[in-house]
């Protein structure tokens, strides 16, 4: 449950990997490369944080997705709160989430009930984090991303304002991506499609158990199975003079076409504006009284996470 409140759920979820993936690690002049390794990793140290996102989804120019939600995270307490408003073929829905003592409270805006996860005892055992272990992991992928990055420092724009703060970005087309990145995307995408229709064929066992309905927005996504091409990156980001990042955004345009043989290009817009840098607190939600329903299955799991 530790990861599955600090975006707009799983259509955000899956694409913010394809903009790490691409984007991110194009961010590669020498100066500005610098400037954002170490103002992510400042920004990996907070107590607490505010955060306001958006998404949409495009394929040949017509708006599939559209998302927008909110949350407040604590993460040495390991609470949170926030809501997210998601309209995928002409359905909206919203919902509410609470992490809080004890597990995760979900609220769709569809129906007054209140559907909690509780931390099972495995969870309560679970060992901490291994503070060495994952800086040395840490280490390491920040090692292999320098090593894709490779002569794209060409790229990068940096702009150093008066009030101490920058702003980096990059845009990159299909001829300036690393080739490494050029060839796993499409075997990523390829393997995000077939997920994708296996989780179709077994959501039946889940249906109606809680009342927000994630196939919307998995069924309004193209299936893109051949000639799969990104064709641009686009990332921003803005660091505040306290050398935190308070706005990133990021633009990422993929071909290809779908098992009929149909022509697509799926443009991805994200965005994120984080404030509240340790001083965030996030709400709570008193149960006494309301209708709540007890969810059985890992929710984090149902959207493919491991967390």
């Amino acid at each position: 449950m530790k990861k599955k409140w600090l975006v707009l759920g799983s259509a955000i979820g899956i694409s913010s990997v394809v903009m790490v993936a691409t984007g991110i690690s194009a961010m590669a002049g020498t100066s500005g490369y610098d400037a954002y390794k170490s103002a992510l990793k400042n920004t990996k140290t907070v107590s607490s944080v505010a955060i306001q996102a958006e998404a949409q989804l495009q394929d040949n120019g017509k708006v599939l997705v559209d998302a927008s939600g909110s949350a407040k995270v604590n993460v040495s307490a390991k609470t949170a709160s926030g809501s997210a408003d998601v309209t995928a073929d002409g359905t909206k829905q919203s919902l509410s989430f609470y992490k809080q003592a004890g597990g995760a409270v979900l609220k769709s805006s569809a129906s007054d009930v209140f559907y909690v996860k509780t931390q099972n005892a495995k969870e309560k055992r679970s060992k901490p984090k291994d503070d060495a272990s994952e800086q040395q992991m840490s280490q390491q992928a920040e090692t292999v991303i320098d090593a894709l990055v490779g002569n794209l420092k060409d790229y990068v724009a940096v702009n150093d304002q008066t009030d101490g703060s920058k702003e980096i970005s990059v845009q990159l087309d299909n001829s300036q991506l690393p080739a490494v990145v050029n060839a796993i995307a499409p075997i990523a995408i390829k393997q995000a499609t077939k997920e994708h229709k296996n989780e179709n064929r077994n959501s039946g066992e889940q249906a109606g158990e809680f009342p927000f309905q994630e196939n919307v927005i998995k069924s309004a996504v193209p299936q893109l199975t051949q000639d799969i091409k990104i064709e641009k990156v686009a990332v921003k980001a803005n660091i505040n003079a306290s050398n935190y990042i308070d706005h990133q955004e990021a633009d990422l345009t993929v071909s290809g076409k779908d098992d009929s043989g149909a022509a697509h290009q799926v443009t991805l817009h994200l965005q994120a504006d984080l404030s509240g840098y340790n001083s965030t607190t996030p709400d709570t939600i008193d149960l006494t009284g309301k209708n709540v329903q007890q969810i059985k299955r890992d929710i984090g799991k149902h959207h493919g996470e491991n967390g």
